[in-house]
């Protein structure tokens, strides 16, 4: 299993020892897997499949991240025994392992990974911090195409210089993710597929050129 770039484990076999205090389990592209302000009863350690993590804002959702194999949702309300601070749903089919509360703790007190903890928490808050920064510096198309890269870059699939990004992300979604409204993903949208650097299907997204999107994005090589 690929490693997240968030995950506090520092090892294989640790994700081995923590997957075998779980129960296996699958969520469908959709399912909502931790819901924001209810009890942190468990975490799920992900093995396939990529979520979003999102929170509530005055009626709206923010998306603030999404997540691949590897990664351990739910730990901080779990560790600091809080109600979950964030909703987390299935963006693809996802498989994993949940595991208690007790079990976790447990886990952690024996490995003694509280330091390693405490690191991924803060890196995924300075993460977070940092991205805002960024967005409230960059045009929607900006902001957009960085997203794109990102994404790709995360969960795309390469065929030549194409690469698939074959997920079913709403623009609600994007816009959510990158601070804009949905008029104006869609109105950047439209510019980059006239650019000829993406295309659209149904639950697809295609980058053409990454060189040149990745200069929209004002991104370095």
């Amino acid at each position: 299993m690929q490693k997240d770039a968030t995950s506090p484990l520092e090892d294989e076999s640790q994700v081995r020892e923590l997957e075998s205090l779980g129960t296996p389990v699958t969520f469908q592209a959709g399912q909502t897997i931790f819901t924001e302000g209810h009890p942190s009863h468990t975490v799920l350690l992900l093995k396939e499949g990529h979520v979003i993590v999102s929170k509530a804002d005055e009626g709206s959702e923010i998306l603030l991240a999404t997540r691949g194999p590897g990664a351990v949702l739910g730990d901080e309300g779990v560790l600091m025994s809080e109600v979950r601070s964030a909703t987390i749903r299935a963006l693809t089919r996802v498989s994993g392992v949940d595991i208690s509360a007790d079990k976790l703790l447990r886990f952690v007190n024996e490995k003694h990974l509280w330091p390693g903890m405490y690191r991924s928490a803060v890196k995924r808050r300075r993460e977070s911090d940092e991205e805002r920064t960024i967005l409230a510096r960059h045009s929607v198309k900006v902001r957009l195409a960085r997203w794109l890269v990102a994404v790709a870059e995360e969960m795309g699939e390469q065929t030549g210089e194409n690469w698939l990004i074959d997920v079913a992300f709403s623009q609600q979604d994007i816009a959510s993710r990158i601070g804009s409204s949905r008029e104006g993903v869609a109105t950047a949208l439209r510019n980059l597929r006239e650019e000829g650097l993406v295309s659209t299907g149904r639950q697809t997204l295609t980058l053409h050129d990454m060189h040149a999107l990745r200069a929209t994005a004002q991104l370095k090589e």
